[in-house]
């Protein structure tokens, strides 16, 4: 089951479409972990990387009123965080 935790740990807003984004983010997050999983489903994206229990980083793209907006939910505890900061990086490169 990978649904997601109440609060982001980070969100932003992009002018690109959510399509775009995840265009661009994908194949990064799939460089740094190459577990990262993507779906879609009418014009929402979510990148799921799974842990050993659960899923550690999910990433949310879906189209806002007027900008495309971006959730990432961090579960991992911070000893596990490896690749963690190249992660935020991408997010944030792509916007």
């Amino acid at each position: 089951c990978s649904s997601t935790p109440n609060n982001p740990s980070f969100n932003f807003d992009t002018a690109k479409t959510p399509s775009d984004y995840a265009k661009c983010i994908y194949p990064k997050w799939q460089q740094i972990k190459p577990g990262t999983t993507m779906t879609e489903s009418k014009g929402h994206y979510k990148l799921l990387i799974s842990g050993k229990i659960a899923s550690d980083e999910i990433l949310e793209v879906y189209k806002g009123n007027p900008n495309t907006r971006v959730f990432l939910y961090q579960r991992a505890p911070l000893s596990s965080a490896f690749g963690r900061n190249a992660l935020e990086t991408a997010v944030r490169d792509c916007l």
